[in-house]
């Protein structure tokens, strides 16, 4: 390919925004997600620490942990780590689900 046609495909693919805005845009998301992960951190201590039920803050901690180790493993498949961690997490998030919904909040 000549220097002209990478430039324009270039061009048309990134027709409503370019690297730097989407870099933006990434890094803004893992800002937040890292910030909110902490806030429920803080919650389920709190609750933990009050002996209130925190099951079903819990499963969303370890969903969302989960989910991000086992994209990890999708991208560095030959680190099994990943996946056997990832699916110890998600095991765990159902654990706290069930219990949830089993026992309720009391």
């Amino acid at each position: 390919m000549k220097k002209e046609e990478i430039l324009e495909k270039s061009k048309s693919e990134n027709l409503w925004s370019n690297e730097r805005s989407k870099d933006m845009a990434i890094n803004s998301e893992n800002y937040a997600a890292k910030i909110g992960m902490f806030l429920l951190l803080i919650i389920i201590f709190w609750k933990w620490a009050h002996h209130i039920p925190y099951n079903d803050l819990a499963s969303i901690f370890f969903v969302q942990f989960g989910v991000s180790i086992i994209y990890k493993y999708k991208n560095k498949t030959e680190s099994k780590l990943y996946l056997v961690a990832g699916i110890l997490m998600l095991f765990g998030s159902s654990i706290f689900l069930l219990d949830f919904f089993v026992n309720g909040v009391r």
